[in-house]
C-alpha cells in the first residue's frame, strides 16, 4: 500500500512538473529538459559502468550540456544560426581524442558510449524545444507567439499509449511481443496502446479543428517508436543486469525508465512534422 502511495504521489508531482513547464513558456521547457537530459545522461553512464566500461563522464556531461544548449538556443530562432550546429561535430571527436590520454583496456568502447549517451538521450530531448516553434506552417491556423499544443499532445499521447498498454496487457495479455527482451510485454498490451493513443489522438484532432490524417499519424509514430525505444532501454538494463535505470522518481525508476519511448519518438514526430510543413496550433 506504501508502495502504491508513493508511486501516485511520484506520479502526480512529475505531471505538474512537466505540464507547468511545458504550458509556462518556451525557456521553462528549454530549463527543464536541459535538466531531464542531464540527468538521464548520468543515469547512462552509470549503466555502462555497471557493465565494465568507462566513460568519459564529466567530459561527456559537459559536452552534452553544450550540445544540448546550441540545439535549443537554435530552436528559439533568435541567439543562434545554423553554422553554431557545425560545432557539435568536433565537440563529439573531442570526447574520441581525450581517450588518447587514458590508460584503458577498451579505450574504444568507453569513447564509444560516452558519444551513444549523447546521442541517445541528449540530442532527442533537445529536440523537443523544435515542438514550440513559432512559425505558421501551412496556414494550418494562425497564432503568434510561443505555442505549447504539440508538445503537450505529444506526451498526452506518449502517456495515452503507456496507460493503454498496462491497461490491455493486465485484462487480456496471452501473446508475448517481445519475451527475450521484456517477458512482460504482449502484443494485446500494445494494441491496446495504440488504440488508446489514436483516441487521444483524434480528441486533439477534434478539439483544434485540424487535420485528423496528421493527428493518427502522429499518434502511430509515437506508438511505434515509444516501444521500440521501450524495448531498446529495457535490453540496455537487461544487459549490465539491473531493473531500473535509477532511482531518482520513487515508485517509478529512474529518468530513462519515464522517457525512453520519448528518446525515440520524439525525432520521429518532429522529421515528419518538418517533412510535410505541419504546425498544429491550439485555438
Amino acid at each position: 500500500m506504501k508502495e502504491i502511495v508513493v508511486r501516485a504521489i511520484t506520479g502526480l508531482v512529475f505531471i505538474s512538473v512537466l505540464l507547468g513547464a511545458i504550458v509556462w513558456n518556451k525557456y521553462s521547457v528549454a530549463v527543464l529538459f536541459f535538466v531531464v537530459s542531464m540527468l538521464g545522461l548520468v543515469e547512462f553512464f552509470k549503466l555502462m559502468e555497471k557493465g565494465g566500461f568507462t566513460p568519459k563522464k564529466r567530459v561527456a556531461t559537459v559536452v552534452g550540456g553544450i550540445i544540448y544548449a546550441i540545439i535549443t538556443l537554435f530552436s528559439f530562432g533568435t541567439f543562434v544560426t545554423f553554422e553554431y550546429l557545425l560545432f557539435i561535430f568536433p565537440l563529439l571527436v573531442l570526447l574520441v581524442v581525450l581517450e588518447l590520454f587514458r590508460k584503458s583496456d577498451y579505450p574504444v568502447t568507453n569513447f564509444a558510449f560516452s558519444i551513444m549517451g549523447i546521442l541517445y538521450v541528449v540530442i532527442p530531448l533537445s529536440m523537443l524545444n523544435f515542438f514550440t516553434f513559432n512559425e505558421d506552417y501551412n496556414n494550418t491556423m494562425e497564432l503568434e507567439g510561443y505555442s505549447y499544443l504539440l508538445l503537450l499532445a505529444f506526451f498526452v499521447i506518449q502517456w495515452a499509449n503507456d496507460t493503454g498498454a498496462y491497461i490491455s496487457g493486465k485484462a487480456f495479455g496471452k501473446h508475448k511481443l517481445f519475451e527475450r527482451i521484456s517477458p512482460n510485454k504482449t502484443w494485446e498490451g500494445a494494441i491496446g496502446g495504440m488504440v488508446f493513443a489514436v483516441i487521444a489522438g483524434f480528441i486533439f484532432a477534434y478539439t483544434t479543428e485540424s487535420n485528423i490524417l496528421h493527428w493518427v499519424i502522429i499518434s502511430m509514430l509515437i506508438v511505434v517508436f515509444g516501444t521500440l525505444g521501450d524495448l531498446t532501454e529495457s535490453q540496455i538494463k537487461r544487459s549490465v543486469g539491473v531493473k531500473d535505470s535509477g532511482n531518482i522518481l520513487p515508485g517509478h525508476g529512474g529518468i530513462l525508465d519515464r522517457f525512453d519511448g520519448v528518446l525515440f519518438s520524439a525525432p520521429f514526430v518532429l522529421t515528419y512534422l518538418h517533412l510535410f510543413q505541419i504546425h498544429l496550433s491550439i485555438f
